[in-house]
């Protein structure tokens, strides 16, 4: 018997920080590749990179990806890990900090619906 595939929504987010003297730089390169492979990807339904300007002289950037299951998501990272974000070796040392793990939330959860756009459930 085939396994039903989940319609639950996924929304992944990871964050980091950069100098913001790096700002319009790392913008340049998540659209041209982070933000556009994302996008690109079957079972991707949204992505941006947003970014908000601190006082010391850094900027938080998180990237922000909605998904139409989990499985599109595992399809995707292709064998690699779910909590593990995936950074592009030649940005790292640019990075100031970054979160350990990639955060994922199910957007079927009561709490969370109030807050989520109707075209997105």
């Amino acid at each position: 018997m085939k396994k039903k595939r989940s319609t639950d929504k996924i929304l992944r987010t990871y964050g980091f920080w950069i100098l913001t003297s790096l700002r319009e730089e790392c913008r340049e390169f998540l659209e041209a590749n982070t933000v556009k492979e994302l996008i690109e990807s079957p079972g991707n339904l949204r992505t941006t990179a947003m970014f908000r300007d601190l006082d010391d002289g850094t900027t938080e950037v998180t990237i922000v990806a909605l998904w139409d299951s989990m499985e599109s998501v595992i399809t995707f990272l292709d064998g690699k890990s779910l909590q593990l974000p995936r950074i592009d070796p030649s940005v790292r040392p640019k990075l100031f900090d970054r979160e350990p793990y990639v955060r994922q939330y199910v957007l079927t959860d009561p709490a969370a619906q109030p807050l989520i756009p109707p075209d997105w459930r």
